[in-house]
């Protein structure tokens, strides 16, 4: 989501300068264990979203995004990360954070040194191919006058590479040549209208998402908009998603261009998009906060069937609102990333989500455990159904925020959500989240993630599910682990993008790896820099989520990633990777 507002500086009580930053990366044995077991699921409540046929917009006929818009459309006002507590509270548990007795400790595990060069990291595999991604600019946000954070959406086909930021689209081939006419706004690349003189500066789009359907040759990209209160403007409060999909493998061409009224009636707002799909539909979800007075109220999530969208048929999303855990609403509902060519079986969707923000003490600043798993059948269809699973996890906490050189905990790192979309591939949902871990120094930024097994019945409603495995990947000193986003080949090795930084390293981008015959909760090394930080990060805010798209599996074993670093300037960019496994070498 676009923000401006900077926490304060003094999130940390001292500043630690390592000459030398270590990781350890431990399995699931070795951390806390869940203390919850048994707990009650509901699924949620039946709902239904129609939607129009669509808008068809063609790319070729879309203009170029320029700065001259920027001069034009400045905006003031923005929304704030959304927790459902003010900035001031959600800050106060996040400078506790840093010294939690929550948070996992961590003894022992393998070591390693921060990420480096492939030359430091032999069974990581080295880079095919990276490129320059977008930069903050009132070019890349025109009518922001620049974005930040550059919540990271990333499709990749057989010929292109599509990046999305808040709130921009740039189009590359696979050699990372920006395509003529873009970037693109989101507006424009939509075809959302002006609201008018409410808001002169213009829609209020953000949190992108995207992937690149291999099944059907297809593009999909998801985003939300809202006015109104929450943005401060005169508009009538609005909340809306709207979905596109190329109408062929051309990224460069049609596509069409749907939109969903997220409030349902209600006076609450969809917050943080969360996107995916199967062989048989796409679902798409969020967080429900109120108009009124931004306080957390549920989740959403919906499906609708994929051919319906693709022939332009006019369609209507089947989902559920307000799933709770023992009776208090969960968030995050996050729809899994289809990778292979039968994905969740013939029946149902899966969705997973930590616990976050109602849990332990509020965004788990007391420690959390345990994930809930949802299966969706017959998806997007009247007679759609779902149910939900607690599944037991080792512990994770709140993490406290990531130091830079000369600034202790500026760097956000958010909450304990899921935030990088999930995948699922053979049977497991792979994911990861943002916690606090102990590393006997220190309480540090880490990721915890892992991979649950679920199964389904002939009716596709869950029978069982577990952890297959996880683990935590943290470094020493004072190194801050991320915004992991963990992906699957179709061998089931795994690549995992994350940021990293410390006292002495600025905010970068490094990718780490695991075959899928390696000791399970661990990965190989501390992995390889995709791109190194320039300077000092002095934006507003870090965040909200790092990219991995996978190119065409099971076809191949290619996968790519974005996410963002810091520049000589202070802001933010990005960086386009690809890597992949190779038969007999790292």
């Amino acid at each position: 989501m676009l923000k401006r507002y900077k926490l304060p500086v003094l999130l940390f009580l001292s500043l630690v300068l390592l000459g030398a930053t270590t990781l350890g990366v431990s399995a699931i044995s070795n951390g806390k264990q869940a203390s919850q077991a048994n707990l009650v699921v509901s699924a949620g409540k039946a709902t239904s979203i129609t939607a129009a046929k669509p808008y068809v917009v063609n790319m070729q006929n879309v203009p170029k995004e320029t700065a001259r818009q920027a001069a034009a459309n400045a905006r003031q006002h923005a929304l704030p990360f959304m927790t459902g507590v003010s900035a001031k509270v959600f800050a106060q548990r996040k400078a506790a954070a840093a010294h939690s007795t929550s948070a996992v400790k961590q003894e022992g595990g393998s070591i390693y040194t921060a990420p480096k060069s492939k030359s430091a990291s032999p069974m990581t595999p080295g880079l095919i191919t990276n490129f320059q991604g977008q930069s903050d600019s009132a070019a890349t946000c025109p009518y922001f006058g620049g974005c930040e954070p550059p919540d990271q959406a990333l499709a990749v086909s057989y010929s292109w590479v599509l990046q999305g930021v808040n709130t921009s689209f740039a189009l590359y081939n696979l050699s990372g040549a920006l395509q003529s006419g873009w970037p693109k706004t989101a507006q424009s690349f939509f075809h959302v209208p002006n609201p008018g003189s409410c808001d002169p500066a213009g829609p209020f789009l953000s949190d992108p998402r995207a992937f690149y359907d291999q099944n059907f040759n297809r593009f999909w990209v998801a985003m939300l908009q809202i006015e109104g209160s929450p943005i401060g403007d005169t508009c009538a409060n609005s909340s809306t998603y709207w979905v596109a999909v190329s109408q062929s493998g051309n990224a460069n061409g049609a596509w069409n261009v749907y939109h969903f009224d997220m409030t349902l009636g209600s006076t609450n707002f969809a917050d943080y998009t969360e996107f995916g799909f199967d062989q048989q539909a796409i679902y798409f979800s969020g967080n429900m906060f109120s108009f009124n007075n931004g306080s957390y109220q549920y989740a959403e999530y919906l499906s609708v069937r994929k051919l319906a969208m693709m022939n332009g048929a006019s369609v209507t999303a089947y989902g559920n609102t307000d799933p709770t855990l023992n009776s208090t609403p969960l968030d995050t509902i996050q729809p899994t990333l289809g990778e292979a060519l039968q994905v969740g079986g013939p029946l149902s969707g899966q969705f997973i989500a930590s616990e976050d923000i109602n849990f332990g003490g509020g965004e788990c600043s007391s420690g959390c455990s345990g994930v809930v798993v949802i299966a969706m059948s017959n998806p997007g269809f009247s007679n759609e159904t779902a149910s939900g699973l607690f599944v037991p996890t080792a512990g994770y906490s709140l993490p406290p925020n990531g130091d830079e050189p000369g600034c202790t905990g500026c760097i956000a790192t958010n909450d304990t959500r899921i935030s990088g979309t999930p995948v699922w591939h053979n049977g497991l949902i792979t994911f990861a989240l943002n916690t606090a871990v102990n590393n006997g120094t220190q309480v540090v930024p880490a990721i915890f993630w892992g991979q649950i097994a679920v199964f389904l019945n002939d009716n596709g409603s869950i029978e069982s599910a577990s952890v297959s495995q996880s683990g935590y990947f943290y470094y020493g000193g004072d190194g801050a682990a991320y915004y992991g986003t963990p992906v699957s080949d179709g061998d089931g090795d795994m690549i995992m993008p994350f940021g990293y930084s410390d006292s002495a390293t600025n905010p970068e981008i490094a990718y780490t790896s695991r075959r899928v015959t390696l000791a399970p909760g661990t990965f190989h090394d501390g992995g390889v820099t995709l791109r190194s930080g320039d300077g000092v990060y002095t934006g507003s805010r870090w965040g909200d989520y790092s990219a991995a798209s996978p190119q065409g599996v099971p076809f191949t074993n290619d996968v790519w990633f974005s996410g963002q670093y810091s520049t000589t300037s202070g802001d933010w960019s990005t960086w386009i990777g690809h890597t992949k496994f190779v038969a007999g070498a790292s």
